[in-house]
């Protein structure tokens, strides 16, 4: 029967189509975790030295940080304005945005779309058991592999979508946190700016 062999072809091609995405995930994690580790904001290091006044060392502290908030304290220094900082402020986080969340929808997308694509290797594996049972061309061994095969699949869509739903969550949280530490080392620097 062509159609079976057809079938188990296309229930392999999404195991492999499973492992791609895998490897994609995995890539993502390792980027953002690279990306974020790089990214440390030091907000109670600005916190502290902006309390203190002591615009030497903030200087210093801005100079040697590549992450939003050194990029913001630099760019807000011309600014006289409070309007005019919060201005700068709204451009430069939804610049900075657009690189905190890169491959965050994919990861989402990857956590809530893999569970189903083994589900389909799972439903083709399971056709192709009993279409090798309903033609007596399978042995019970045979069956029984397939069927193995079918549920395999599942359970490597879960595991790429567990870990995809995990590190969406975690990452997305960091980034909340930065945007958060970032308002907050503003709000500081504007009250203590007088």
């Amino acid at each position: 029967m062509l159609w079976l062999v057809l079938l188990a072809w296309l229930a392999r091609i999404v195991f492999v189509l499973l492992l791609f995405l895998s490897i994609w995930s995995v890539t993502i994690m390792i980027d953002r975790h690279r990306f974020f580790k790089a990214f440390l904001l030091p907000a109670e290091q600005f916190k502290n030295l902006i309390r203190q006044k002591n615009k030497f060392k903030l200087a210093e502290a801005v100079k040697n940080d590549s992450g939003v908030l050194g990029s913001f304290l630099q760019e807000i220094e011309n600014f006289k304005s409070y309007e005019q900082v919060d201005k700068a402020f709204a451009v430069l986080l939804g610049e900075e945005r657009k690189k905190l969340e890169k491959g965050l929808p994919v990861l989402g997308t990857l956590g809530s779309t893999t569970p189903f694509i083994g589900l389909l290797g799972t439903v083709l594996g399971i056709i192709v058991s009993f279409g090798e049972l309903s033609t007596g061309s399978g042995n019970t061994n045979s069956v029984m592999f397939s069927l193995a095969e079918a549920l395999i699949l599942t359970a490597t869509g879960l595991l790429v979508a567990i870990p995809a739903v995990v590190a969406f969550n975690y990452f997305s949280r960091k980034v909340r946190w930065i945007i958060s530490e970032a308002t907050s080392v503003k709000d500081l620097y504007l009250a203590y700016k007088e």
